[in-house]
């Protein structure tokens, strides 16, 4: 042994006599050259090792006396370039490798090795296999080739190679056609991923009888043929492709089949017998497919099921068709209800989602790598299945409202909200007296709260409606355009008010001013303008969340706000900063009309009672406004964890409550309705 030197070169004379040595360690030096005159006499050398050394070039006839030679490592060197010749002589050797070199081109020297079983190329820069590149190896068992840039590999180059068990391709982004494996007869693993192939020759199962593993991902492939024939495969990995449909015969015969992967293509229909023969399998992945329906034929035995990406599969899965099932994956939260063990349907019931969130990921890794352990955990009684989407207070199975106290509580600000906003609303809008700019705001902050009330009425409807079953109606609400509208009703009523208030607050300042100046104000027709240039700002924000990323459909209350799981929070953080923004505002131009207001006595005046109801009006919508704001921010915020109960809670209590409230303070503390009522009634 010679290894891990600082050997730079060998005298020509190093070896005589040595004509018995049978192994030569000369690895982890560095030689910058094949030292050929020494290996001369060397006639009985078995293994040579030149691996991790500095070499560069492999000259013809490097080896040429070296007949004996059965293994020879040259990796980890800076070969660049080999001699036609270089292998000429070796006609025992049976491992050779050339891993990690800087290669460009491939080694067709090898042809001079009738004995290799063993070749290794991989990690080199390599980016063409050319036609019949391994013809004068039949006996090649193992070809390592990975981490190549390939671009090309001729169809004929792995031909005739009957003792190779496996074949992994990578990468070879100009290949168009699947490689001619004619005499190619016992592979037992296909990776061919990353090409330009659309289709799988239609005796491949009939040629490759013995095949236990098939890698077809990412490729072109459109059409399958049927894979009968292939008895002994065991996982099929087809993702990334643009398979359009799996019809009856695709997968016939694939007694064996335990892994089968479709994800990410363009299927769109399954045939209902299409797994029917395919007992033996324990992981079906159809995620990310434009599938309607699922067939549940022959899948009994599934252990995981992913179908998540299939935004039109709506129907709700069996469990009965499913009875060993331990991991699933699905479009929709609601579809894991009907799973009533799994333990996404369980934390939902129990604490906070924060520890629901790790839980979850923790399950999702382990369901991969521990799925097949199914069949002892079902010895062991246990029936709890790991679910995602995970349902909660967002996603509920039963009851869309949750709690009784909620439910009142949403029943009351709707009633409330309905009856006083339309008699405020009547009064304003229906009274024969000229409509100054201070109850035209009053009556538009009606109109925005009634809309509020209507969401809340929506919401309240559906909770009765699907009474005890959620679940049903969840997928349909929340992707259906009554969502989209009761959403937008929602956003648009909340902005509006706000804008209306925020110009209330701006009138009743320019109009104190100008009273006392002159005695009357004469900005009505500008505050018009502003009221409807709010108007179409509040439509604005309403109709964003329709082609932004957050969506109305989040969640069932049809907020574009923080729902405990993955939002686009960009939109509800600008909106929330926004408001913020409009209510300090408010808040500065009352507190310098109060000031001014000290030096004056208005108290006669008859402007007094609406500056009073509209500094009502600010510090009550403010207040309410202040936790929907927090909880808008809490996501951002790390530190705090909060349960999605309490989120839902809030959101459904004080986000519609300004709705609710304002009315009542007009109605009960303002004397401009009692005398608007009075002159209606005549």
């Amino acid at each position: 042994r010679l290894d891990a030197n600082h050997i730079t070169a060998i005298p020509e004379d190093s070896f005589e006599g040595l004509v018995q040595l049978r192994h030569l360690w000369l690895d982890d030096n560095s030689l910058t050259e094949v030292p050929i005159y020494p290996l001369s006499n060397l006639p009985s050398l078995q293994a040579l090792t030149l691996a991790l050394n500095k070499i560069t070039h492999i000259p013809d006839y490097a080896f040429t006396n070296l007949s004996s030679l059965v293994v020879l490592h040259l990796h980890n060197n800076k070969i660049k370039t080999i001699g036609k010749h270089c292998f000429d002589g070796l006609d025992n050797l049976e491992t050779l490798d050339l891993n990690y070199n800087n290669m460009v081109e491939f080694p067709e020297a090898i042809k001079a090795l009738p004995s290799l079983k063993e070749l290794g190329f991989h990690s080199n820069y390599i980016s063409i296999i050319p036609d019949g590149a391994f013809a004068g190896n039949p006996l090649l068992r193992t070809i390592h080739l990975y981490d190549n840039p390939l671009s090309f590999v001729g169809n004929s180059a792995f031909q005739n190679l009957s003792d190779l068990h496996s074949l992994v391709i990578r990468g070879a982004s100009m290949v168009q056609w699947f490689p001619n494996l004619t005499g190619t007869v016992n592979l037992e693993s296909l990776t061919l991923t990353g090409t330009k192939i659309n289709s799988i020759p239609v005796n491949l199962c009939q040629e490759q009888k013995v095949l236990r593993t098939l890698d077809l991902s990412y490729n072109n492939i459109k059409d399958l043929p049927s894979f009968k024939g292939c008895h002994s495969l065991e996982e099929l990995s087809l993702q990334h492709n643009q398979i359009h449909e799996i019809t009856e015969d695709t997968f016939q015969g694939l007694s064996s089949l335990r892994i089968l992967d479709l994800s990410r293509n363009r299927i769109h229909q399954i045939h209902k017998e299409a797994f029917i023969t395919v007992g033996a399998i324990v992981n079906l992945d159809l995620s990310f497919n434009e599938l309607t329906s699922v067939p549940t034929e022959g899948l009994s035995g599934l252990n995981q099921l992913k179908l998540a990406g299939n935004s039109e599969l709506k129907e709700a899965l069996a469990a009965k068709n499913f009875a060993k099932l331990r991991s699933l994956s699905v479009p929709y939260a609601y579809q894991c209800c009907a799973f009533w063990g799994c333990d996404s349907y369980l934390n939902s019931n129990a604490e906070d989602s924060s520890h629901q969130d790790q839980g979850a990921l923790m399950d999702r890794e382990k369901a991969d790598t521990d799925v097949l352990r199914s069949d002892e955990n079902e010895e062991l009684g246990q029936t709890i299945i790991h679910c995602t989407p995970a349902t909660g207070a967002f996603k509920p199975c039963e009851y869309l409202l949750g709690s009784w106290m909620i439910r009142l509580t949403v029943w009351f600000i709707f009633l409330v909200a309905l009856f006083f906003n339309l008699l405020v609303m009547l009064t304003v809008f229906a009274s024969c007296t000229p409509l100054p700019s201070s109850k035209l705001f009053v009556g538009l902050i009606s109109v925005s709260n009634l809309f509020m009330g209507v969401y809340t009425g929506v919401l309240t409807f559906l909770d009765a409606v699907s009474w005890g079953r959620f679940a049903e109606f969840g997928i349909w609400w929340e992707t259906g355009s009554g969502c989209r509208v009761a959403g937008f009703l929602a956003v648009f009523s909340s902005e509006s008010a706000i804008f209306f208030l925020m110009l209330a607050a701006v009138e009743r300042s320019f109009s104190a001013k100008e009273i006392m100046k002159k005695g009357k104000s004469n900005r009505q027709k500008q505050f018009q303008i502003a009221a409807v240039f709010a108007f179409l700002c509040a439509v604005v924000a309403g109709c964003l969340p329709l082609f932004y990323k957050a969506d109305y459909s989040a969640s069932p209350l049809c907020l574009p706000f923080p729902t405990g799981e993955t939002p686009s929070l960009g939109f509800t953080v600008t909106l929330v900063l926004l408001n913020s923004l409009a209510f300090l505002l408010m808040a500065v131009i009352y507190t310098k009309l109060y000031c001014n207001l000290e030096k004056e006595d208005l108290s006669e005046n008859s402007q007094s009672s609406m500056i009073k109801h509209v500094a009502w009006l600010i510090f009550t919508n403010c207040i309410f406004f202040c936790p929907v704001a927090f909880f808008s921010f809490a996501p951002l915020i790390t530190a705090i964890s909060i349960s999605p109960e309490i989120m839902k809670s809030v959101t459904l209590i004080f986000f519609p409550l300004p709705a609710c409230l304002n009315p009542v303070l007009y109605v009960f503390f303002n004397p401009k309705f009692k005398e608007d009522w009075k002159l209606l009634r005549r």
